[in-house]
């Protein structure tokens, strides 16, 4: 007899056991295929949310550093701008001279235990802040004075007309000075104004300073304390002990020791300092100042009237970058 048939399937041809094996072995390829299919898919999607988490941390970090870092006066200033004025502020505040022969840096270095040699990131001033939270909190009033002086310099109509030689100058001093510290002058602009710093980036920047303390030169001469101004502030401050006594001789006498008890160079600086201010603090204190995801840890003995206008504009902007921050965790 023939082999016995094992079946038939539903258009009635017979179907045997190899049939059976063949279709099997079919199934079992089609879901090989599918379920490489998917895995292969899978692995797209996740490399997609890699280079799409890496393409957002990488625009978020181009943002801050080259657009927006913080806010001063409702416009950006980017990490850029911010390190330039930041490294501004340090060096000026170090060579300036605190008594005597000492200045700020050998009384911070001496006392205070700050090292120049290390990142101010990674150096306590106090048991809540860094010392980079202080210098930050200083470049703040920094930006704010120097963009209020353009904005004087701006009202007033002064026209700058040196910014090509005041340049150059500038950028001789810093050739010159990067050499006599065996640096190139890329190196140099870096340890000065932070590492996205470059000659070419921060140019602008460094034109409006130049500006500003030009027209800072115009302002002074036109503060500068008058001859009646000096007299009246001895006559407030150095002249009591005239009033004391009934001898006219004994109060010639008391006057004129007494003008050996004042500098009337430093009178007319105190006056001088006075007047600026006068002018200067209220462009300053009208100028707003958005702490961008608070990237600064304002030091409020130094800045609390800045600190309280740290949240007032632009807080859906502030919120949307935030949100997307916390997506990619980039900072």
């Amino acid at each position: 007899m023939g082999k016995k048939q094992e079946s038939n399937d539903n258009t009635g041809k017979v179907v045997t056991k190899y049939d059976k094996k063949v279709a099997k072995r079919k199934e079992e390829e089609r879901k090989a295929k599918r379920n490489k299919f998917i895995a292969k898919t899978v692995a797209l999607c996740l490399v997609a949310i890699i280079v799409i988490s890496g393409v957002a941390a990488f625009s978020l970090r181009y943002y801050r550093i080259h657009t927006q870092f913080i806010k001063v006066n409702n416009e950006n200033v980017s990490e850029i701008e911010f390190d330039f004025y930041y490294g501004m502020t340090k060096s000026t505040l170090f060579n300036t001279t605190l008594y005597s022969d000492m200045t700020y840096l050998d009384y911070y270095e001496n006392y205070l235990g700050y090292s120049s040699s290390k990142k101010d990131k990674a150096q306590t001033y106090s048991d809540d802040y860094t010392w980079y939270d202080y210098f930050a909190s200083q470049t703040v009033d920094t930006i704010k004075e120097y963009k209020a002086l353009l904005q004087l310099a701006s009202e007033a109509g002064y026209e700058y007309t040196t910014a090509d030689d005041d340049y150059n100058e500038f950028v001789e001093n810093i050739t010159s000075t990067a050499e006599s510290n065996s640096m190139s002058v890329k190196e140099y602009v870096k340890s000065l104004y932070g590492d996205n710093a470059s000659l070419s980036n921060i140019k602008s920047y460094i034109l409006e300073v130049l500006e500003a303390q030009s027209y800072l030169e115009q302002l002074q001469e036109e503060l500068a304390a008058t001859d009646e101004e000096v007299a009246a502030y001895i006559a407030e401050n150095y002249s009591s002990d005239s009033t004391e006594s009934t001898d006219s001789t004994d109060s010639t006498e008391s006057t004129e020791d007494s003008s050996t008890d004042y500098d009337e160079d430093e009178i007319r600086s105190t006056i001088l300092s006075q007047k600026y201010n006068e002018v200067i603090s209220p462009v300053m204190e009208a100028m707003s100042f958005t702490n961008i995801h608070n990237r600064i840890k304002m030091y409020s003995s130094s800045t609390s009237s800045t600190s309280s206008d740290s949240e007032d504009s632009d807080t859906s902007e502030e919120s949307t970058e935030e949100a997307q921050e916390s997506t990619s965790q980039a900072e």
